[in-house]
């Protein structure tokens, strides 16, 4: 009888063999079949192979393979290929893996990389965040700062910058607003927007004295996402400078940015702006005067009279919201069943902050019972990234739904309520 020690040496000796094999598709394949969820054992050999591979496109199969199999194993070995590796686009894989050990996006199929044409999910505007900033390994975040510092490609550094935004890391906040205000940096506006955008994602007030320097960049992509990032950090002593870009900046996108800044700032001071701008022309104007009196409360009797008169269903449903917030609960069904029209995104959002910061989670539970398959999966979402342990009961039956985004939904929100 073959002892089983006998049996696990042969299987890592046919592995070592694939993964040596002359052919790249062979290695290919092995790297595939080895990177399985939580397979640390194969970490080793993969990390072995990384180190002779000579194929840039195969380097980077690993390296997405690596954050596949997670674990605190893999943090070594990417770092590592992030500080070492000569092919920059092996670069920019790392900063992806990196993420993806924190950040739950579910993946399909065979591994696929940035040799395949494939663009980053993390790149996008409304790029999935960490939902635990205390789960990831100080180390991750001081490499990819390291690199946001000294990469030889701008295109790495931004995406490190970025990935720093995604990862909330507050603990490298001082270098980031170092490197933004670097002379030596102002030849790189992309690595200084990501970084100003990422700051705004971390939401510490620290760095709003920054972002303020940053309004005035001479680089208007940079100066705008400032705003915003202002805004999100509620830095409030910069709110009167808001309020005069908003009424005297000649360009539109620079107003509008300065109006979404003060809806989010949570300031007080500019209720008086705020009902001013309920009867605007402008529907966008309205939407957002209506978000900011939802986040500073307001008199439900006159939110209401507006709600009745509106037409569009954006400014409906930031009335709704305002009104929710103002503990009007029965229009949480206008928010619900907005999930299931084309201004989904923008009932998320709402409902998440309801849930997150206004006491109205009990509300959103209702939901995950709602007979529009659509909205159970997307409360179900919201539910997960609100992450409140008293959800998981109640996502838990929806496991076996009948529908089969519900189901998916409903697993991704359990990975998220589940203690690492």
């Amino acid at each position: 009888m073959i002892e089983f020690g006998t049996l696990i040496l042969t299987a890592l000796l046919l592995q070592t063999a694939s993964l040596e094999s002359t052919s790249p598709k062979e290695r290919l394949d092995a790297i595939d079949r080895l990177s399985g969820t939580g397979r640390t054992e194969n970490v080793a050999p993969l990390a072995e192979a990384l180190k002779k591979e000579p194929k840039s496109d195969v380097r980077a199969a690993i390296v997405s393979g690596l954050a596949r199999i997670r674990g605190p194993e893999v943090v070594p070995v990417l770092i590592q290929s992030l500080q070492s590796d000569l092919d920059k686009d092996v670069r920019l894989q790392v900063v992806d893996s990196l993420q993806r050990l924190y950040i739950t996006v579910e993946t399909q199929g065979p591994i696929r990389t940035i040799f395949n044409k494939v663009k980053s999910v993390f790149a996008g505007a409304d790029r999935p965040l960490v939902h635990d900033p205390a789960s990831v390994d100080p180390a991750v975040n001081a490499a990819l700062a390291d690199a946001m510092q000294k990469d030889f490609s701008q295109e790495v550094r931004a995406a490190a910058a970025q990935a720093l935004g995604s990862l909330k890391a507050r603990d490298r906040l001082g270098v980031m607003v170092s490197t933004l205000e670097s002379p030596q940096n102002r030849e790189h506006p992309e690595v200084r927007r990501e970084i100003v955008e990422s700051l705004g994602l971390i939401r510490d007030p620290a760095a709003g004295p920054a972002l303020e320097r940053a309004m005035r960049d001479s680089d208007r992509k940079i100066s705008q996402a400032a705003i915003l990032s202002i805004g999100l950090v509620g830095y409030k002593e910069a709110r009167s400078t808001l309020e005069n870009i908003f009424r005297t900046d000649r360009n539109v996108e620079s107003r509008e940015k300065a109006l979404e800044a003060l809806a989010l700032m949570r300031d007080p001071q500019s209720s008086a702006l705020f009902e001013s701008l309920l009867d605007h022309s402008d529907d966008y104007y309205r939407e957002l005067a209506a978000e900011g009196l939802a986040r500073i409360g307001h008199d439900p009797a006159v939110l209401k009279t507006r709600y009745e008169a509106e037409k569009k269903p954006n400014v409906r449903n930031a009335l709704a919201f305002a009104l929710v917030a103002a503990d009007q609960d029965r229009y949480f069904d206008d928010l619900a069943s907005a999930l299931d029209s084309r201004q989904a995104f923008q009932a998320e959002v709402y409902i998440y902050e309801l849930g997150k910061f206004e006491g109205k989670l009990q509300e959103l539970h209702r939901y995950l019972k709602s007979g529009n398959a659509r909205v159970r999966a997307r409360i179900a979402h919201i539910v997960g990234d609100i992450g409140d342990p008293s959800s998981r009961p109640l996502i838990e039956e929806l496991t076996m739904d009948k529908d089969s985004e519900v189901v998916a939904e409903a697993i991704i929100a359990l990975r998220k309520l589940t203690p690492a």
